[in-house]
């Protein structure tokens, strides 16, 4: 919605109740700790799995590499017992079929070695397990056996047609003179991969410029190569993640094999979202925990929110009503809190403004302007003032009130003296007094004279109409003085009672002007007349002399009409 404005167009928020905020805010604050303490909880959860797992990463490559090495190791005592037969030698000068039968018997009563190749001191193949016809070593391949060739074991990868293979060679020889190698094998696939798996509790994958061995299923892994894989595992920052049919895994990838042209990569993997699950149903379990103290806080807060509002919707009902000017409103409440002592003070703030307001009719309202500028450090001691004084007086009250009864004399005093009040009232003049049947007041601002003439003239037809009305009561005649000058404005008085009044020459002159005026008549001073000439009609009296004053008095008179 908008609200036009002297500046425009502003919106106009809509009134929220409190309760309806004290709701808000507390559910908000509780789902919002609730919130926090889930993701504190996820947080802690996937630091401590993100640990746990860098750890166990770590912990199955060492292991991997301990059980590789074993691995070596059995291959060349494998090598090494071959070519510590004695009949060996003698082998190698028959033909192929016999040295192969040969090495089929021992692979059968030996299961370590899934191939076995015999060389001779040249580097050719004489004899392999796994070929009828034995088909040369590469190049490469002949660069790791030729230690063997020259006495010293070594180790590598060997290219097979069923195959890739770790391979172990050592020299074959008798009475201190190499007569060949031996050549022992283990292949690298899917029962090498669960092997590793069953020592390091990883899942693995074997490398070398395909799969060679997989513990995941190969139709689901990403289609990479040795280079990209271990570039994604090892070439950026923190723990990798990788997505392998729809499941988290954190990898770390490491050499595998003998180092060489062939060298193999092992990748080590660990499920994150199975290591999370155990936190996930935690988490859940605080998800609904959550849910249900979010129930009971939002009850809570419902019930909290009725006890302080409906005692503060009766307070804000208390203060509409003061602010209507009901001051005998009181609100009572039985608690034993905070909003209690509100309501205390509350009903002590509408006793307060009762008196006041009662108070109030016994003072002027400069009096009251005086009090309030004086609270705030305004006001001087005195000051002198330009107003305009306006005095009336009834005729015959003193007479009257000799033959009345007090009631009746209070009664129609009352009468007479709200009337005029209510004039000057009406034309911005302030009641200074009320002397006996005698009316003080001021009339300041621009208009002040004016006013203040204009309110005389009011009165006067006031008072004829209520005689007009009341034919067999007392008639209510007054007569009128009006004098503009300058007078002093101050409290006047003693340190227990003060009086804040004007007081000066001009004051007095307006009382003798209004003690001289005849019935239903208002005297003007010069002063005064002055003012308003071009705006009125007044006679010119001849001068008066005044008590007080040395010379004549020029006066001007307002008759009746």
């Amino acid at each position: 919605m908008f609200r036009r404005t002297s500046e425009g167009f502003t919106v106009a928020m809509r009134r929220i109740p409190l309760s309806t905020k004290i709701l808000i805010y507390s559910s908000a604050l509780l789902v919002a700790l609730i919130a926090a303490m889930l993701v504190f909880v996820n947080f802690q959860a996937g630091r401590y799995v993100g640990e746990g797992i860098a750890s166990d990463l770590n912990n199955g490559r060492d292991r991997a590499m301990t059980a590789e090495n074993d691995r070596l190791a059995d291959l060349q005592l494998t090598a090494e017992l071959v070519a510590s037969i004695p009949e060996l030698k003698a082998l190698l000068s028959t033909d192929l079929a016999t040295i192969r039968d040969f090495l089929t018997s021992y692979q059968q009563n030996n299961k370590r070695a899934e191939l076995l190749i015999v060389l001779d001191p040249a580097g050719r193949v004489v004899a392999r397990t796994d070929e009828l016809q034995p088909s040369p070593l590469s190049a490469d391949e002949l660069n790791w056996v030729r230690p063997a060739l020259s006495g010293e074991p070594a180790t590598g990868v060997l290219a097979a047609p069923g195959g890739i293979y770790n391979a172990a060679a050592v020299p074959a020889e008798a009475g201190g003179t190499v007569f060949g190698c031996v050549i022992a094998g283990a292949a690298i696939d899917n029962s090498l991969a669960r092997s590793l798996r069953d020592v390091t509790q990883d899942e693995v994958i074997l490398l070398g410029d395909r799969v060679l061995g997989s513990t995941l299923a190969e139709s689901a892994l990403p289609p990479w190569s040795r280079a990209e894989w271990e570039a994604k595992v090892n070439g950026g920052n923190g723990q990798p993640v990788i997505n392998i049919d729809g499941e988290n895994f954190a990898a770390q990838a490491a050499p595998f094999g003998p180092a060489g042209d062939k060298h193999l990569l092992a990748v080590f993997l660990k499920s994150q979202d199975r290591s999370l699950a155990p936190f996930r149903r935690i988490q859940f379990g605080l998800v609904a925990l959550g849910f249900f103290a979010a129930l009971a806080g939002i009850s809570v807060s419902v019930f909290l929110a009725r006890t302080v509002t409906t005692p503060v919707a009766k307070l804000v009902e208390g203060t509409k009503m003061v602010a209507a000017g009901n001051f005998d409103v009181r609100v009572d409440l039985e608690r034993n809190d905070e909003i209690s002592d509100l309501a205390r003070s509350f009903n002590t703030m509408t006793q307060g403004l009762r008196e006041r307001a009662d108070m109030q009719k016994f003072i002027s309202q400069s009096t009251v302007d005086m009090i309030q500028a004086s609270s705030q450090k305004q006001v001087s001691a005195g000051e002198r003032k330009v107003m305009t004084i306006f005095f009336s007086d009834m005729r015959a009250f003193t007479a009257m009130s000799e033959r009345m009864a007090p009631e009746d004399v209070v009664k129609i005093l009352n009468s007479c003296l709200s009337l005029q009040a209510e004039k000057v009232k009406k034309f911005g003049g302030d009641i200074d007094k009320y002397v006996g049947d005698a009316v003080v007041a001021l009339f300041s601002g621009e208009d002040m004279a004016l006013n203040a003439i204009r309110c005389a003239v009011e009165i006067h037809k006031s008072l004829d109409a209520y005689n007009a009305a009341h034919p067999d009561g007392q008639s209510l005649i007054i007569g009128i003085g009006i004098v503009t000058g300058e007078v002093i404005l101050g409290s006047i008085g003693s340190e227990d009672r003060l009086d804040f009044t004007v007081i000066g020459s001009n004051v007095n002159l307006c009382a003798r002007l209004c003690s001289i005026a005849g019935p239903r008549e208002t005297l003007l001073a010069e002063s005064t007349y002055l003012l308003v000439q071009d705006l009125i009609a007044a006679q010119r009296m001849d001068p008066v002399n005044v008590k007080g004053f040395s010379d004549p008095i020029p006066v001007y008179k307002i008759a009746p009409r």
